[in-house]
């Protein structure tokens, strides 16, 4: 793989895909007072841009399950989060397991 020119994007040469690194986040109630889940899990990428946003209940629940738009953007709205905020605190499996889950208790438009 080699290093595209903008942001933390890299070229996989032999598949031509460009992948950008993601960073996954857990948030509690101590980082986030007005918060009204047990947790928020949110995968952001190294822009500090949130991609997608999962909530948990106490009871391990997912109560919230959103990619974030202009039209409903989220627990973090439109605010990019900073650089120095950018350090994985959960894994990508963690917050895939939960994600995945709020996928299939979605209710069918």
């Amino acid at each position: 793989m080699q290093r595209a020119a903008s942001g933390a994007n890299w070229r996989n040469f032999e598949t031509g895909l460009i992948t950008t690194t993601m960073i996954y986040l857990k948030w509690t109630r101590s980082e986030l007072a007005t918060l009204d889940m047990d947790a928020l899990y949110t995968e952001v990428d190294d822009d500090g841009w949130v991609q997608r946003e999962v909530g948990i209940s106490a009871s391990g629940l997912v109560i919230h399950h959103l990619v974030p738009t202009t039209g409903r953007p989220g627990w973090f709205g439109l605010a990019r989060l900073s650089s120095l905020m950018l350090s994985s605190n959960v894994s990508k499996r963690e917050f895939e397991i939960y994600w995945d889950a709020g996928t299939i208790n979605r209710p069918r438009p």
